[in-house]
Formats: structure tokens, C-alpha cells, sequence
């Protein structure tokens, strides 16, 4: 009987796994629906816990190319009270962020690489709230 409960228990958490990758890949394909005229090139998808001490921050590098016009767009997940901040950084300069200087957010965040290089996109949640965002780094077409 025990172990027809421990199979039973790890088939409904397999499941619960299953589950929550398709709910992140139905919140990307939501968000790429919001590019407009830019070509996907990448998705970040992030779940935070909440911290009163350090907001947790989520940080992924990537090598953006010089004369390039890059678009972020960060889409939050229904269920949290966390709003995705987003910070596109060189080594510590801060380039960019969707959190404006009044609290409101941008959904997108352009960029114009003036030099190839490594950057690092640092997501995390406004006042360390738990929550879970997805953010597509995608190309502007000039043409």
C-alpha cells in the first residue's frame, strides 16, 4: 500500500511540473504576440520567491551586436502580486529598465547597441514581491 502511495505521489508531482512548464510557454507565446514589428530571437522566463530583506533578482547574460535596434518585452504572470522589473546592464552601468522614474512600468524596453559586448538582463520583482514574468529580447527591423 506504501508504495502504490509513493507512486502515486510522484506521478502527481511530475504532473504539477508538466503543468507549470506549459503555463511559462503559454505566458511566452502571449508575450511574443506584443513584439510587433521586431523578430523573436530569445525568451527569459522567471519565478521568484518574495524577500523582504534583497529582491531576488534573476540575471542572464547575452551578446547584443553594435548598430542593432533590441526590444524588450516583459509580460507578469496572472496569480502573482510581483511586477517584473527589468534592468539591462554593462558590467554595472545601468542601459535601460522598464520601471519608470515615477513607478509605472513599460511593457517594452528598446535598446541601440552602440557597441558589441556582453550585457546582462537582471530581472527581479518590484519590493521584493514573489511573482513570476516572462521577457522576449527580440530585433527591431529597420527596413
Amino acid at each position: 500500500m506504501k508504495r502504490i502511495l509513493k507512486i502515486v505521489f510522484v506521478l502527481l508531482f511530475l504532473s504539477s511540473i508538466g503543468n507549470t512548464y506549459a503555463q511559462s510557454d503559454e505566458l511566452v507565446n502571449v508575450c511574443a504576440l506584443g513584439i510587433g514589428n521586431a523578430t523573436y530571437l530569445k525568451d527569459y522566463k522567471v519565478k521568484l520567491s518574495a524577500s523582504s530583506v534583497s529582491p531576488p533578482t534573476a540575471k542572464f547574460n547575452v551578446i547584443l551586436n553594435k548598430g542593432t535596434l533590441y526590444k524588450f518585452t516583459v509580460c507578469n504572470a496572472e496569480g502573482y502580486s510581483g511586477e517584473a522589473v527589468l534592468t539591462l546592464r554593462e558590467n554595472v552601468k545601468v542601459l535601460g529598465s522598464n520601471l519608470k522614474a515615477d513607478g509605472s512600468f513599460l511593457t517594452g524596453l528598446g535598446f541601440q547597441c552602440n557597441k558589441t559586448g556582453m550585457y546582462s538582463i537582471n530581472i527581479s520583482f518590484k519590493g521584493g514581491k514573489a511573482g513570476a514574468a516572462v521577457a522576449i529580447l527580440s530585433y527591431v527591423n529597420m527596413k
